[in-house]
């Protein structure tokens, strides 16, 4: 017998063996290391604290803009809509903080991360809205290209449902600086829990919230 022949047979010997085992029940070798979840988890958790923070900020402009800004009139509406999204943000990073702790990780620290507004910008109800539109549109694709790296189907489901929040957050803002939709401050603030009225991580356990996108677009034609 060759040596080549008796290295196949000893293969073929060594892979039955293992699918015996693996038949009988035995368990394949146990992971070593780090979750792999947990750096990409860790990554939006950073997003999702740098978002909360950019929204305190934001809230602080809406609540006192600018004398003389032209959009001052829509601070009645924006205070409380940009108050829930920040919250609804908070509810993203606590259960991307809690996942992580499960998979055995260590979430990143709220206080290491830290927000600040682009060079030139200045205090505007309008800047405002177009670095939450921006900011929302990155955070989207951002947990797009996250939900590929995931080995986990349940850690999959949960980006991609949190995904769907910061979509439609970008939704309304982007109809609200397009003119898409002309703001009436009475309609949005009689509305207001039709604005992307929960998150749906707060949902995922039960019935998802998927009349919340059906809502918001009946609510941006009552406003045109």
């Amino acid at each position: 017998m060759n040596d080549a022949h008796s290295l196949s047979r000893r293969a073929l010997l060594g892979a039955t063996a293992a699918g015996g085992l693996v038949a009988c029940g035995s368990d394949p070798p146990a992971m070593t290391g780090p979750n792999p979840d947990v750096m990409p988890l860790n990554g939006l958790l950073t997003a999702e604290y740098e978002a909360i923070k950019a929204y305190m900020t934001g809230v602080g402009i809406f609540a006192a803009p600018p004398m003389g800004d032209p959009q001052a009139a829509l601070s009645l509406a924006l205070v409380p809509i940009g108050t829930n999204w920040m919250n609804q943000h908070r509810q993203h990073a606590t259960v991307l903080a809690s996942t992580i702790r499960a998979l055995g990780g260590t979430p990143v620290e709220e206080a290491s991360v830290t927000f600040t507004a682009p060079a030139m910008f200045t205090n505007s109800i309008a800047n405002v809205l177009k670095l939450a539109a921006n900011k929302e549109k990155a955070a989207a694709v951002a947990y797009n290209r996250t939900v590929r790296q995931l080995s986990s189907q349940a850690n999959r489901q949960l980006a991609a449902n949190i995904e769907g929040d910061e979509t439609q957050h970008f939704i309304v803002l982007y109809a609200l600086l397009k003119q898409l939709a002309a703001p009436n401050v009475a309609t949005l603030v009689a509305n207001i829990g039709e604005i992307v009225p929960k998150s749906f991580v707060a949902t995922q356990a039960g019935a998802m919230a998927n009349d919340s996108l059906e809502a918001q677009m009946d609510l941006m034609y009552a406003m045109m």
